[in-house]
This record gives C-alpha cells, structure tokens and sequence, in this order.
C-alpha cells in the first residue's frame, strides 16, 4: 500500500473510532499531547500519520490496536465500548494522580477510607442494582406473586422490590454525607465512624 493511501486509511479508521465513542479532536489531542488541529490532520492523511510514534499515541487514545489502524485486521479488539467507559477512566486517573495528598497523616488517612468506602459501596450498588433490573423491570410476569403477598398490582410489587434491593446504597450515601458534615466540628468521631462503616463492609464481604 501507498503511503498516501495509507496515510487516509489510518486517518478514517481514527475518525471512525473517534466518533464511535463520541469523543472530540481536542480530547484525542490532549491524550497525545498535540494540538486539536494535528488530529484533524492525521485524520484527514494531510500529514504522516505513519511514525510508529503516532501509531502508538493514536492506538492509546482511542483503545484499538495498531494492526487495525493500520488496516492489518479488521477485528476490533478493544477493553473499551463507550465514552462513558473513557470518563470512568478518566476519574480514577486524576484521583490516582493526587496520590499522595499534601493533607495531613489524619487527612490523608481519612480522604483514603472515604475514597475506599465508596468504591466499595459502588461495587455493592452494581451488584443490587443488575440483579433489581434483571428481576424488577420489563415485562417479567409476576402477577401472581405480587397477588400471593398483597400487592395491588405488579407494578407496585416490581417499585416496591427494585427499592429494596438498592435501599443499602442510598442508606450508605446518606451516611457518608454525615459523616463529611461531622467532619468539620468532630473530626475524630467522623473517623471513627468511616472506620466502622469500612469494617461493616469488609466483614458482609
């Protein structure tokens, strides 16, 4: 293949990938560390988009292999299906980055168990929240079962059930939210609260 052609079959397929995962040219730029005006370029072939250094940035950015840039494959292999999946990322980065803090030990300490708590919480709300969808929404007939315990209709009985099972995680965040508001006047009874409630956690696990 000629290099102009394979300069816009790279430039395509990372517009194409782009796009997929709703992303902009500036967000791209920025993981590679050049301007908003250079994608548009590499993605246009107005420019070598060839250099194994460019290959690797554009690969990175938008979580697709080199091979399939390059047009070597047409099998998509990627850890990443949506922007949503980039945003998480995204996240956990830039809390990572701040690691350690310029707080103090206590601080420090406390910010970790309440990142820990979190996390741990999110965990427990994914499971719950998957299984409420699976079983609470839809058009799952439970007509009889709602009638066998009382509830007027099944769609009482699916709001009623789905609640429950995510009850935990809205407990779970009005703690925290407490537990931050205690912070301020009582900071080593907020402590010890966090501990209890990360304790709490680890022993259900």
């Amino acid at each position: 293949m000629k290099d102009k052609e394979l300069r816009k079959l790279i430039g395509s397929r990372a517009k194409q990938r782009r796009l997929e995962l709703n992303l902009t040219q500036p967000y791209v730029a920025d993981k590679m560390g050049v301007t908003a005006s250079t994608i548009l370029r590499y993605e246009n072939g107005s420019i070598d988009n060839t250099k194994k250094m460019v290959l690797e940035g554009l690969s990175e950015a938008l979580h697709v292999s080199v091979e399939w840039l390059k047009g070597e494959t047409d099998e998509l292999q990627t850890d990443i299906t949506d922007k949503r999946e980039l945003q998480i990322r995204d996240a956990m980065e830039a809390i990572l980055s701040k690691i350690p803090t310029g707080l103090t030990k206590d601080e420090d300490a406390f910010s970790k168990d309440f990142l820990l708590l979190m996390l741990q919480e999110y965990n427990s709300f994914l499971d719950s929240f998957q299984f409420a969808c699976q079983n609470y929404k839809g058009d799952t007939d439970k007509s009889d079962m709602a009638a066998a315990i009382g509830f007027e209709s099944k769609q009482e009985y699916n709001e009623i059930m789905f609640l429950r099972e995510i009850t935990h995680t809205v407990n779970a965040l009005n703690d925290m939210a407490d537990i931050v508001r205690l912070y301020s006047k009582r900071p080593k009874t907020a402590t010890q609260r966090l501990a209890n409630l990360l304790d709490e956690n680890s022993d259900s696990v």
